[in-house]
């Protein structure tokens, strides 16, 4: 009997010993050692039981991989939720739908048909309005008859000044020039100089002629000429509109003028 208790003892410490290893090759080693007893109670099927609760181990394994995965999902969700705590949700209000211009115009979108159709117009409406544009057209006339009269001041001074520098080269050379070489480039510069005294007096005119024939075309006065003709209030939006709406005209009308200062 003593002996028969020593060789089960024996098995069960075999059995306790073999359990581990099973467990080991099912991944989860601590706790197949564990479910190795159970099977030492089980009167010689612990070693067996042993190696199958050795997979179960694997499997708790996993099973406290699974938590680690549930743990960074989460996390990824927190930092969804922080994502979408920066997220800029602010609208900017919508401004006020502005006045549409042509509303504003009544009367003045006449102003945007052919330039004679107005301007040969017998209505007194348009009087202000096309006395502006003329007055407009007689001013860029004006203008350019001024530019291109200062224009050929430069082009006069320029040759001018050239001979002046011919001549002192001419009375500097060695051997000195003839009296002849001296006195017919004296006779261009006389010329010369005469020519600028010339241009600057057509030029102080042309320059004159276009500061007057700018007066009444300012902004002021389109405004006047504008509140003369429409039927609604003009505002510095109408004006802007206007002054846009007629360059083409006025350069049309200044075109017809010629380039003649009037």
């Amino acid at each position: 009997m003593t002996l028969r208790k020593t060789l089960l003892a024996s098995l069960a410490v075999l059995a306790l010993a073999a359990a581990p290893a099973l467990a080991g090759n099912g991944n989860g080693g601590g706790n197949g050692g564990s479910h190795g007893n159970g099977g030492g109670n089980g009167n010689g099927n612990g070693g067996g039981n042993g190696g199958g609760n050795g997979n179960s181990g694997a499997s708790h394994g996993n099973s406290a991989s699974a938590p680690g995965h549930n743990k960074s999902t989460d996390s990824a969700s927190d930092d969804s939720s922080a994502d979408t705590t920066t997220t800029d949700t602010t609208t900017t209000a919508a401004t006020p739908n502005e006045q549409n211009i042509h509303a504003k115009l009544g009367r003045l979108n006449s102003l945007q048909r052919n330039i004679n159709a107005y301007m040969h117009s017998k209505s007194k409406k348009f009087a202000a309005v096309q006395a502006f544009v003329t007055q407009s057209a007689k001013a860029k006339v004006a203008q350019a008859a001024a530019a291109a009269a200062a224009a050929q001041l430069a082009t006069d001074q320029a040759a001018l000044t050239d001979l002046n520098n011919q001549m002192t080269a001419l009375q500097q050379a060695n051997p000195p020039a003839t009296q002849e070489q001296i006195d017919a480039l004296q006779a261009q510069i006389d010329a010369a100089t005469a020519t600028l005294a010339t241009d600057t007096a057509a030029a102080d005119a042309a320059e004159a002629a276009a500061a007057a024939a700018a007066v009444g075309t300012d902004d002021a006065s389109l405004t006047a000429a504008l509140t003369t003709m429409s039927n609604k209030p003009v505002d510095a939006d109408v004006t802007a509109w206007a002054k846009d709406t007629l360059a083409g005209k006025i350069d049309q009308e200044a075109a017809a003028m010629g380039t003649t200062t009037p």
